[in-house]
């Protein structure tokens, strides 16, 4: 369920990328705020640093590149399932290569701190998942 909805979700960036870009820079704008009320001054220049590398980047274009990757990701997840759900090994294995395309692809095409976010997001929930079947792998071919 979680691929087809990534799946859809994905495809709505990239219809709309100058949306997507413009909401994605709110939420951090609206972030950054919370933060700064909340941090002291030493963590306030380096969560702004971040930040502003955060909202610069994040432009159409990396909001399209962020999109196929996730597209990518989520089509090698949705069939990686259907592997495991059919007891094949191979799909763990998929699985795993699409955690690692999740992980690295944002970190080497969008770069920055813009990128190693969207890595950490996309795999995130991911890696527990990829626990759970590790602990069944001994019941598939």
């Amino acid at each position: 369920m979680s691929a087809v909805s990534g799946l859809w979700s994905q495809s709505e960036r990239l219809w709309n990328p100058a949306i997507m870009a413009d909401k994605t820079r709110e939420t951090f704008e609206m972030v950054r705020e919370n933060v700064e009320t909340q941090a002291n001054g030493a963590d306030t220049k380096a969560m702004d640093v971040m930040f502003t590398a955060v909202i610069e980047g994040t432009t159409p274009d990396t909001i399209t590149t962020g999109a196929i990757i996730m597209l990518i990701f989520e089509s090698l997840s949705l069939y990686a399932a259907y592997m495991m759900w059919n007891l094949q090994k191979k799909g763990f294995y998929l699985y795993l290569a699409g955690i690692a395309v999740a992980f690295l692809a944002p970190i080497l095409f969008i770069g920055g701190w813009l990128g190693f976010i969207t890595a950490m997001a996309s795999i995130f929930l991911s890696v527990f998942m990829a626990i759970f079947y590790a602990i069944n792998l001994k019941y598939m071919q």
